[in-house]
């Protein structure tokens, strides 16, 4: 196993930058950073009420973990008691997903039943997790690809500005505002200056160049792969959690790493860490594979698909917020709450997600969404999922686009105007007893 010890570290002294002016390349009224499922929706929202909407992302894709992570498990739409607490665009990516044959799930007769052979069917998608009793719940596998292309088709009728290949490298504040984000690509430093930004980028770029408090965590990397040459019946056959049904057939999805994948726990925001990771979970894959085809019964002629192109990592830095949402406030009903979200691994906990937890304190004009909100390391197990993290989204480009008529002011936005546009487009907010 290679060990983060074993890498050599390089120690530089202090170089200062020269001074220079950069150009300025937009003005959108609203931008938003990280094109993940949060960054896609916080966009659509945002663009489909008529704001300027840009969208940057650092990759050459959409979708982040969604897609490229291999992430293709959409946990959960329900409170595991069979009712829907999540929908808006999640919904309407399901509902494009199933048309073109690229989605599983249990339809709502099924959700919250505890019949073992519906249990068994939908275990073996990877769509029920926890402990016992299970029950039928309302999550869905799907098509990564196909739901890059559900995105670009969503992003493009909305009317976003979609640019690739660009990050977030610093965000200058001044009088409690992001007065710019300085952006890096092939192209060199450039600037946007936008009215109201949105922080979708999962680690928190923006809100920590903009100096905002958060926490962070050292986590355990995962790195997912999918299989093909694989009869159908043999996934069904295999240990529970080994490999999972995909929406195609003669492929497996097998969710690799976690604890132990590598030595100790890795700053998911350090780029050595981050290459220690990947050299080391794509060796402990490849081993993984081997021993599949090894010891699994229908294995032995698997090839390798596609190895994920990101790192499993569902958690670094946290915003601390306005409201800090925790473990106690499950079931509890917030009168400012824009989205809700059931819990993967527990049954009948609902929480509202109440909109100060999407703001900071320390700036004027930033909305922050998908995993990296306020919440407490428990919420973030439910927050983190990519159905909470899309209705978070969707909740942050609304009010970037309705901060527009109040000088860009996120803390002054008013946020029944919010919940009212939400509810016209068919999410779920919550709030109510």
């Amino acid at each position: 196993m290679v060990r983060l010890c074993d890498l050599a570290w390089l120690v530089v002294s202090v170089w200062r930058e020269p001074a220079r002016d950069l150009p300025v390349v937009g003005s959108p009224d609203v931008l938003v950073v990280g094109a993940g499922s949060a960054g896609i929706a916080a966009a659509v929202a945002s663009a489909r009420l008529g704001a300027d909407t840009w969208l940057i992302e650092r990759y050459g894709f959409v979708g982040g973990l969604a897609t490229f992570g291999l992430i293709n498990l959409l946990l959960t739409l329900d409170d595991g008691e069979g009712k829907q607490v999540v929908a808006g665009l999640c919904q309407h990516f399901v509902d494009a997903l199933d048309e073109r044959g690229a989605a599983r799930y249990p339809h709502a007769e099924e959700w919250g039943s505890p019949d073992p052979a519906s249990i068994e069917r939908w275990r073996r998608y990877g769509l029920i997790w926890g402990a016992p009793p299970d029950v039928v719940r309302y999550s869905v596998a799907f098509d990564p690809e196909e739901f890059v292309t559900v995105a670009y088709e969503n992003l493009t009728t909305a009317g976003v500005r979609l640019r690739l290949h660009s990050w977030c490298a610093a965000a200058p504040t001044g009088e409690g505002r992001i007065d710019a984000v300085i952006v890096e690509s092939k192209a060199g430093r450039q600037v946007l200056r936008p009215r109201v930004v949105v922080d979708a980028t999962g680690d928190g770029d923006v809100f920590v160049a903009a100096g905002a408090p958060y926490e962070a965590v050292s986590v355990s990397p995962y790195l997912w792969f999918r299989l093909g040459g694989i009869d159908d019946s043999a996934v069904g056959a295999a240990p529970p959690g080994l490999a999972f049904r995909t929406t195609a057939p003669g492929r497996a999805l097998v969710a690799w790493g976690g604890p132990g994948a590598v030595e100790g726990k890795i700053d998911p925001v350090d780029p050595d860490a981050l290459t220690f990771a990947e050299l080391a979970c794509r060796a402990g894959a490849l081993a993984e594979l081997d021993r599949l085809r090894a010891e699994v019964p229908g294995f032995a002629d698997a090839w390798l698909d596609d190895v994920a192109k990101l790192l499993g990592i569902t958690e670094s830095r946290r915003l601390v917020g306005d409201f800090l949402l925790e473990k106690e406030h499950g079931n509890t009903r917030f009168a400012d709450s824009i989205a809700q979200t059931g819990h993967w691994t527990r049954r009948g906990v609902v929480f509202d997600v109440p909109y100060r937890c999407l703001t900071t304190p320390v700036v004027a004009n930033l909305l922050v969404a998908g995993r990296c909100i306020s919440v407490s390391r428990y919420v973030h197990q439910a927050t983190k999922e990519i159905p909470a993290a899309m209705a978070t989204g969707e909740a942050a480009g609304t009010a970037a686009a309705r901060a527009l008529d109040v000088g860009g002011e996120v803390h002054i936005v008013d946020v029944e105007e919010v919940r009212r546009d939400l509810r016209a487009f068919g999410a779920i907010v919550g709030g109510e007893s």
